[in-house]
């Protein structure tokens, strides 16, 4: 599973349109812990996504090749293995355009047909999930990483020149032998730092990092350190001891820790900021809510713009076959309130309110920092800002 990275986002907003040849863009919510998918539910989706579609489709070269593009959509969906929480997809068979991308997070079921990709989906995530860069080094080697969205990929390895040849030499003429040599050695090390410094500084500009661990010798992190430019020092975060030569689950282990604790701080604090604002709202124009309640009636609305959930937490509840009206509580006599349809028994009202999220344009977190967990469950276990 590939890192999603700008430039892969930047080549595809790159690609000139064909006249008369759409792409086909396929987005689709693979997560087996979603019940539904645990029997290929995905496919199903997709099936009703192109069906969508292909009604709305009035030019007969648009259809012709709209019909390629989705024979080869529906051969990827009923061949794939998930390897992450979801897939996106852009083809256009007739110019042999083809993209298929696995990413660990939770992206929206959606399906577009256009002249170009439909790329806004991955803009979103890749602005919303920081990117950190993981400078792996001693005084021989130094290798860069890329952790974000939960995964890592090595970018880059150098190592230094071959060391600077030494004859042993008795007497005096050996002690200035050695001097000469060891100033070499400290000369030759300083100019592999300060290339290595300058990578680090290309590699923050190219790849939008926003935050950076140094692992290696603490001597030599702390020397590193000490050549950034202003700008890039401010974001070093962490500083850790590791082999150079550990394998990227190593270092991805390592700095997961670190990672961790940034992360349950800033999840810390985006809860305490959505109980206040929630709690200070003006009942005429609410900003945010607490508790099912109002979470359902501004899901129902399509009215949420980030909806805020504890990791593992399930509520049951209902929802209409009819209207898909969401509710904690049924009525006694089973009927939808909006519509008299049947209402249907649900294990855990979060998906399909999720779901409705992403699908209205909305964000979803899930919360997993213990502090921002229990803050969020007792303030009403879930919450939301609006639009």
């Amino acid at each position: 599973m590939n890192l999603l990275l700008p430039q892969t986002i930047q080549t595809l907003a790159e690609r000139t349109p064909r006249e008369g040849s759409p792409v086909l863009s396929v987005y689709l919510h693979l997560d087996p812990s979603h019940p539904l998918n645990q029997k290929g539910g995905y496919k199903l989706v997709l099936d009703g996504f192109l069906k969508d579609i292909e009604a709305q489709i009035r030019e007969e070269t648009w259809l012709r090749h709209f019909e390629e593009d989705a024979e080869w959509v529906r051969r990827k969906a009923d061949h794939y293995l998930p390897k992450g929480k979801s897939l996106v997809l852009f083809c256009d068979v007739s110019e042999s355009f083809f993209f298929e991308e696995a990413l660990p997070i939770r992206m929206g079921n959606q399906a577009w047909c256009g002249s170009t990709p439909y790329i806004r989906p991955l803009l979103e995530a890749i602005e919303e999930y920081e990117r950190y860069g993981v400078v792996l080094l001693d005084r021989e080697r130094a290798r860069f990483f890329i952790i974000t969205m939960g995964s890592i990929e090595e970018i880059s390895d150098i190592f230094q020149d071959p060391p600077v040849k030494h004859r042993s030499m008795a007497g005096s003429d050996h002690m200035r032998s050695q001097m000469v040599f060891q100033r070499r050695a400290a000369k030759w090390s300083e100019s592999f730092l300060k290339y290595a410094s300058d990578i680090v500084n290309d590699m923050v500009l190219h790849y939008r990092i926003d935050r950076i661990l140094l692992a290696g010798p603490e001597d030599v992190t702390a020397e590193l350190l000490r050549m950034f430019p202003k700008r890039v020092a401010s974001r070093v975060v962490h500083r850790m001891r590791m082999a150079v030569q550990a394998k990227p689950a190593e270092v991805m282990e390592i700095s997961f820790p670190a990672i961790e604790q940034i992360e349950n701080r800033q999840e810390r604090e985006a809860v305490e900021d959505l109980v206040t604002v929630a709690r200070k709202a003006n009942p005429t124009k609410e900003k945010a809510v607490l508790g099912i309640n109002g979470i359902l009636d501004a899901v129902n609305q399509g009215r949420v713009q980030r909806l805020f959930y504890p990791r593992g937490v399930k509520i049951p509840g209902s929802q209409c076959a009819s209207c898909e009206v969401l509710l904690d509580h049924a009525p006694t006599d089973g009927k939808c309130p909006y519509c008299s349809s049947s209402l249907t028994e649900v294990e855990d009202l979060l998906w399909p309110a999720s779901e409705r999220v992403l699908a209205t344009g909305g964000k979803i977190q899930e919360i997993r920092g213990k502090e921002a967990h229990e803050h969020l469950r007792n303030a009403g276990e879930v919450g939301a800002y609006l639009r």
